[in-house]
């Protein structure tokens, strides 16, 4: 009988139909020392960073701009402050006016954060202070000493010795650094500080900067870390103050250069006045009475207001008509909610466009449009746009808008015949202004042009007068709406929630890892995985003993110490004992089985406890009364021998060869209804033996004798004799240690059966936790 159809699928489609959460909490349970360890590792140098945390403090200037109507947009804009305000020359002015290069060394001894104006009233430098480190002391006496430590030998080098009270009124200034001490009173006897090289300390101001401007572009922001609450409302003001003093320079500047060119457009302008005026005086004095009336001046007139008009007439012409290649050029079908929008602003445009302002049906169809347009906004409130409500609504203004459209060309035809008529008219009025006497027309024109000069002149004299007026103003666009305050605490104050966090991070990550390891695991650990791996049913599932102590003993010593873990025959309701008894049940009562006489029993690997398995399963059978024989036919590494206290020869490898009978190789046990048969002498060919005739005459002879055969078998990855012996017998079990057994292993080495007339009755998983081989074992802790 060929075996069971075995339909191995790949491990990642199996695994990848549902997600084994329970394994995953499993995993977690049994290495909750592992999560806790990542947890530690990751937590106390958290802790131990965030305690030694220097405080932060920030400090935020606000800049407010009043006049910003030829501003930039806010990209640029903001491009131009982050520029100004991060450009070196910003930075090297606040390094060297605040003294930023000048750091304390804290005082960790006390425990004491030192603050830099409660030591210095004033601290300035150069732009090459002398880089070191230096001492300040203040014995109490009076006097102050600063001294400068060697870098090799560091010995203080004394630089300068004074009086203190004097140190806080006067500046003192040596090696590029200028200070003003504090109140002498409350100084330190010691302070220690450094003067780091100045490009340093430019460079880590432009790295803290943060500015910001809000969308209305009318308030910007300053924003800065540092350690020192006064150093930093001191350097936010500073840059606010640079900023908006440039600002203003700037400004003042661009109004003087606008003056200066409106002062020249004026001279200029005076100069063309003059020389127009004695044009016309002159040409006024020649006419003398002899003018023709106003016939010049009436045709000068209507000429001006004939050209007036076509220009108008262009420019409705031409704005209409850009208009309408907008609305035939996007298309209304299928268009997007800004697409949309974009087209709606260009019909309304063309309905509300001055040339229609009389006409009856586009204010009609302009109020219509709008009524339109609003009930559709409604609707999508609680409709989606397919909504044949929505639909009707669209194709009622996509209509609207083709009359609006077919109106627009109408009027586009319209105008261009006013256009056409305008133009003659002008011509004609240009022939009749050329007819008139050159004397009178040379007089007229001389009197328009003296007229634009001279209102050109006055024009720019007013603008003169306002240039002049706000050169000579506060410059008042720009101005520091909130100077920064000193902080009272730092912003990285609450270090017991930073370190909580931490801890819970350690704890996440630590999961993280655990559950990492456990994807990675490539083992059977679960039914689960017997079942969608191998694809076999699962007869019984064995809690784990701990052989931990055992690994160091040889093979029979094992065996002997593995006997005091074997099944009682006074029916202890133990865990192990009650999972070996459910196994029993599952291979007597398989519905697919049938009865089951010959039992094969293997493992893929050694170690999975297949021996142990055996012969806890036949002391089971055997207390149901049932006439039991169990068989070492690990004919290599035999161990029942040990187990039970029986001979190891002759045994079952000494029937095979037929120098000894079967009866002479059966050992009854202590316990009623079994009996052992041991693996005998080492053999060269095993696997040959248990395929020849003398072992199937062994078979018809102890199923006459026996209820249930046991064979306990070598694992397949040793020897194929589980496989010649599955040929023989009524079916075989493999046996897996959850944890250990690899399932790609494990599907190999099952595929073996595929080609050999052998049933597998399924499969053992040992080593399982309790919980998982039987709900029921709570009961007996009741």
């Amino acid at each position: 009988m060929g075996i069971d159809t075995l339909a191995f699928e790949d491990d990642g489609a199996l695994e990848g139909q549902k997600l084994d959460l329970g394994r995953y909490v499993q995993a977690l349970r049994r290495r909750w020392w592992l999560v806790l360890l990542v947890a530690a590792v990751v937590a106390v140098p958290w802790a131990i960073y965030v305690k030694q945390e220097k405080p932060i403090y920030e400090a935020t200037a606000t800049i407010r701009y009043r006049n910003i109507s030829a501003m930039k947009n806010p990209e640029t804009m903001m491009q131009e402050i982050v520029e100004v305000l991060n450009s070196r020359t910003f930075a090297e002015q606040v390094v060297a006016a605040l003294g930023l290069a000048v750091t304390l060394e804290q005082d960790s001894e006390n425990g004491r954060f030192l603050i830099r104006n409660r030591i210095f009233a004033k601290l300035s430098s150069t732009y090459n202070p002398r880089v070191g480190t230096y001492v300040l002391r203040i014995p109490g006496d009076g006097q102050f000493t600063l001294a400068m430590l060697d870098e090799d030998s560091d010995e203080e080098i004394p630089l300068r010795t004074g009086d203190v009270f004097r140190a806080a009124s006067d500046t003192i200034s040596v090696n590029g650094i200028s200070f003003q001490l504090a109140d002498p009173q409350k100084l330190p006897s010691r302070v220690t500080f450094k003067v780091e090289p100045f490009k340093s300390a430019v460079s880590s101001l432009q790295q803290r900067v943060q500015p910001g401007l809000n969308q209305s572009l009318t308030l910007m922001s300053v924003k800065l870390t540092d350690n020192d609450p006064y150093v930093v409302t001191q350097t936010a003001n500073s840059l606010a103050r640079l900023y908006v003093d440039r600002s203003k320079v700037e400004g003042a500047s661009s109004d003087e250069k606008q003056l200066e060119t409106l002062q020249e457009q004026v001279r200029q302008a005076q100069r063309d006045y003059d020389e127009i005026d004695r044009r016309y005086t002159e040409a006024k004095r020649r006419a003398g009475g002899n003018l023709g009336g106003n016939r010049y001046e009436v045709t000068v007139a209507k000429l001006a207001e004939a050209e007036k008009k076509l220009e108008t007439l262009k420019q409705q012409r031409d704005g209409l008509k850009e208009l309408l290649d907008r609305a035939t050029g996007t298309p209304v079908e299928n268009a997007s909610a800004a697409a949309r929008e974009a087209i709606s602003y260009v019909y309304k445009g063309i309905a509300n466009h001055q040339l229609f302002d009389n006409n009856a049906s586009m204010v009609v169809a302009r109020q219509r449009l709008s009524d339109l347009e609003t009930k559709r906004t409604e609707e999508l409130r609680s409709k989606t746009e397919r909504h044949p409500d929505v639909v009707a609504l669209e194709n009622e203004i996509v209509q609207l808008y083709n009359q609006i459209q077919a109106a627009g060309r109408t009027k586009l035809g319209n105008l261009a015949q006013e256009i056409s008529r305008q133009d003659r008219e002008v011509a004609m009025l240009n022939a009749q202004l050329g007819g008139l006497p050159e004397q009178e027309s040379t007089l007229w024109a001389l009197e328009r042009e003296w007229k634009q000069k001279s209102d050109y002149l006055q024009t720019l004299r007013e603008q003169l007068q306002k240039g002049k007026i706000a050169v000579t103003s506060d410059k008042s666009d720009i101005e520091i709406l909130d100077p920064a305050i000193e902080p009272e605490y730092p912003v990285n104050r609450n270090k017991k929630a930073k370190a909580a966090a931490g801890g819970v991070a350690g704890l996440l990550f630590g999961m993280f890892v655990v559950i990492a390891l456990e994807a990675l695991d490539r083992s059977i650990k679960t039914v689960d995985d017997i079942k969608g791996t191998l694809k076999l049913s699962v007869l019984g599932a064995i809690p784990q003993i701990d052989f931990g102590e055992y690994y160091e003993f040889q093979d029979h010593e094992k065996a002997k110490l593995v006997d005091q873990q074997l099944v009682t025959h006074d029916y202890s309701p133990t865990p192990i004992g009650e999972a070996y008894r459910s196994l029993r049940t599952n291979i007597l009562f398989s519905k697919t089985a049938g009865r089951i006489q010959t039992l094969v029993i293997t493992s893929t690997a050694p170690g999975d406890g297949k021996s142990f398995t055996a012969a806890n399963l036949s002391i089971t059978m055997a207390q149901q009364k049932s006439n039991t024989l169990l068989i070492d036919t690990d004919l290599r590494r035999g161990v029942l021998h040990n187990t039970f206290g029986v001979p190891k020869e002759p045994g079952f490898s000494n029937y095979l060869t037929g120098s000894i009978l079967a009866a002479e190789i059966i050992h009854e046990t202590h316990i009623p209804n079994l009996s052992v048969i041991s693996c005998g002498s080492l053999i060269p060919n095993p696997s040959e033996m248990l395929g020849s005739v003398q072992l199937r005459r062994f078979l018809d002879e102890m199923r006459r004798r026996y209820d249930l055969i046991i064979f306990d078998t070598p694992p397949l990855n040793a020897a194929t004799d589980a496989v010649v012996l599955g040929t023989q017998v009524d079916g075989a079990v493999i046996v897996v240690r959850a944890g250990k057994t690899n399932k790609e292993v494990a599907r190999k080495k099952i595929e073996m059966f595929q080609n050999v007339q052998a049933k597998i009755l399924g499969v053992i998983l040992n080593g399982t936790t309790v919980d998982l081989a039987h709900e029921g074992y709570s009961y007996y802790h009741y």
